[in-house]
C-alpha cells in the first residue's frame, strides 16, 4: 500500500474508531464462534483455523472478546 505501519494504524483508528489490533481480534473471534457452531471440530482445530498456534493463548482471548471459554461458547448454544 505504500504506508507506514504507524500512518496506517492512524488513518485505521481514525476511520473505524478500533485499532488495527482490536478489528483482527474482533473477526477472528466472530469466526470462531461460527466454528465452534460445527460439531465436528474441536477446540483447538478452531484456534489453528482462526490463526492462533497456542490454544491457552486463543481460549484467554475469546473469553476476553466474548465473555465465556469456547467450550462455555459451546454449552450456551446447546451442543455438548
Amino acid at each position: 500500500m505504500g504506508l507506514a505501519p504507524t500512518y496506517f494504524s492512524h488513518l485505521f483508528k481514525k476511520s473505524t474508531n478500533e485499532t488495527f489490533v482490536q478489528y483482527r481480534i474482533r473477526k477472528r473471534m466472530e469466526m470462531a464462534k461460527r466454528l465452534l457452531e460445527i460439531p465436528h471440530y474441536k477446540v483447538i482445530d478452531v484456534s489453528l483455523a482462526v490463526g492462533y498456534q497456542s490454544y491457552p493463548h486463543f481460549s484467554i482471548l475469546f473469553k476476553k472478546a466474548v465473555g465465556c471459554s469456547p467450550s462455555e461458547y459451546r454449552q450456551s448454544i446447546g451442543m455438548k
